[in-house]
């Protein structure tokens, strides 16, 4: 008789402690929300609202703080006249914020500018930096044609980052947030449990613990990347690129995709990263020419005895290059532009 009147008590203990673990979740995750968020380093009006088809945001014509300069047509380095002079041969590079140089704070020190100098001495060129921080495929396909494509570009190149396939992103604004999402991608939406809990702060954060002690402890950081391979997101992510070629060789103008690995995968051989070995069969397999930055980037690491932070601005968990970095991306990418460059742009050396 007093197993039976226990066996009751039990359950509503157990019912108890899961109500409890449900509204502790819950009170954390509200708290999370509201919790006041810090200023994005004074930078929210480095970005604006966009009144442009398929662009959500755009960097603020003008903007100027200590860290970033925005120039009067709305982009980071020299303003390029819409008017190309016909003695240039003007490289238009597009991308997220790995091309707009984020966490580089002098504009001279970033792949675009770096890749101007790197090829001035040789060719008549003109490199303009259209890279806007938090662009995936979607938008910078839409900036080239309704944005780049007015500045008669003769050579494009696409700084392409892994997560240029994420379906959202918020960016903040001196007009307030803005948010990219279901409205841009065409591969049918479904309402799942792991799309929901992506959206949870209280997620986020226990993920960012776990991450934290993962790295601290074992030396250890979860490789998502190669789970999203397999998604309808990321093979619509490749029918963009190649809708992106074909616009682009339908004008005899040429496309060059620089491949910006993912950090914590650098310390494996590149072989045994299915992402990187996806994207660049990918674009080999439709003759769009790559720069693989993968191999140039762990050779780094190797001499510096993988010290992130050399390479990397925030270390392993970013993907965003130091000046010495970016010093890499344009000695790579420089050596394959050359090819593309005709000969009546090259300068008369002195002998």
């Amino acid at each position: 008789m007093r197993t039976d009147k226990k066996r009751p008590s039990k359950r509503s203990g157990l019912a108890l402690l899961a109500l409890t673990l449900a509204l502790l979740a819950i009170l954390g995750e509200l708290v999370l929300r509201l919790w006041p968020k810090p200023a994005a380093g004074g930078l929210a009006g480095l970005h604006r609202a966009s009144t442009v088809p398929g662009l959500i945001w755009e960097l603020t014509p003008g903007y100027s703080s200590e860290k970033y300069t925005v120039n009067a047509a709305g982009f980071r380095g020299p303003a390029c006249a819409v008017q190309k002079p016909d003695s240039l041969f003007r490289i238009a590079v597009i991308g997220d914020s790995h091309t707009f140089g984020l966490g580089v704070y002098d504009e001279n020190l970033i792949y675009p500018a770096r890749l101007r100098a790197r090829l001035a001495d040789r060719f008549a060129v003109e490199v303009c930096n259209f890279g806007v921080p938090g662009y995936n495929t979607w938008q910078e396909f839409a900036q080239l044609r309704q944005v780049v494509m007015p500045y008669q570009p003769d050579l494009v190149v696409l700084g392409f980052v892994f997560n240029d396939a994420d379906e959202t992103t918020v960016m903040l604004t001196g007009d307030g947030p803005q948010q990219t999402g279901a409205a841009h991608n065409t591969a049918p939406q479904t309402i799942s449990l792991t799309g929901l809990l992506k959206k949870s702060h209280l997620v986020l954060a226990l993920k960012n613990a776990v991450e934290t002690i993962g790295l601290a402890l074992f030396d250890y950081y979860p490789d998502y990347m190669d789970m999203k391979i397999t998604s309808a997101r990321w093979r619509e992510m490749q029918q963009t690129l190649k809708r992106m070629h074909a616009f682009l060789r339908e004008r005899d103008i040429p496309l060059v995709v620089v491949v910006f690995p993912v950090t914590y995968q650098l310390r494996r051989p590149e072989t045994e990263s299915r992402a990187q070995n996806d994207m660049l069969t990918f674009l080999r397999s439709n003759d769009i020419p790559l720069v693989n930055l993968f191999p140039a980037f762990r050779a780094f690491l190797q001499q510096h005895g993988f010290d992130y932070h050399r390479l990397i601005v925030r270390g392993i968990r970013d993907t965003h290059p130091t000046a010495a970095g970016h010093a890499i991306v344009a000695r790579e990418l420089a050596e394959q532009l050359i090819e593309f460059i005709p000969q009546r742009y090259r300068r008369v050396q002195k002998p």
